[in-house]
């Protein structure tokens, strides 16, 4: 519990990096604002109308002046939340804001302090391998999973790094003493197909390697 838990309940704020989704992202904060207390949008250096849609439908608005890619902005988003469980989720629809209840249950029932939402499947072969490699470690379904949950003083302790979040978001979070638990989720691919994370696995393959063997 902390100052800011209102009659015993724990407070959330989600934390949307956005990068060019002036399409999506207005519409992503007004789906999460039932089940969020804070929506916390991290523009990463997107000119279109980013910014702009998000502050008009409710969210409240980091706006970076350079491109620092998903993970800095997510960096930023962990260390900007103000509430006691930080939900983390894509800007581009993939996500379904009326499953924050379920990925953050494990964290109000006080079984586990990070929530990976499990995707129903793995669009890529890397992202089955990192998931795999990370499993070695961390038992757990969905290593690459953008729809997350974790405790503020767990997300404070965290760094962050690699080229992307993939395996080593998980293992950063075991290793400052996170208990680890994972859900399903539903997946809405991207309209345009576009998955610009993907080609950052291949270096993400060392980084995780060596986080394994730290």
């Amino acid at each position: 519990m902390t100052d800011e838990t209102i009659e015993g309940r724990l407070l959330v704020s989600v934390v949307i990096p956005a990068y060019f989704e002036e399409k999506t992202i207005g519409a992503i904060v007004k789906r999460c604002l039932p089940f969020a207390d804070e929506v916390l949008v991290v523009n990463d250096g997107s000119t279109d109308d980013t910014v702009k849609a998000a502050r008009a439908a409710g969210a409240r608005v980091v706006d970076l002046a350079k491109n620092r890619g998903v993970l800095g902005a997510t960096q930023v988003g962990l260390k900007e939340a103000s509430s006691d469980i930080i939900v983390t989720l894509d800007a581009d629809g993939q996500h379904d804001p009326a499953e924050i209840p379920r990925v953050i249950k494990p964290i109000v029932e006080g079984r586990a302090d990070l929530v990976m939402g499990v995707r129903p499947s793995f669009p890529y072969f890397s992202e089955r391998l990192l998931t795999w490699m990370t499993s070695l470690k961390v038992p757990g379904g969905d290593a690459s999973t953008g729809f997350r949950a974790v405790t503020r003083d767990i997300a404070r302790k965290m760094e962050l790094h690699g080229r992307c979040m993939c395996g080593t978001f998980v293992l950063e979070g075991a290793r400052h003493g996170a208990r680890v638990a994972s859900v399903p989720i539903s997946v809405r691919e991207r309209e345009d197909g576009n998955r610009r994370i993907q080609t950052e696995h291949v270096t993400q393959f060392f980084i995780v390697l060596r986080a394994l063997l730290w």
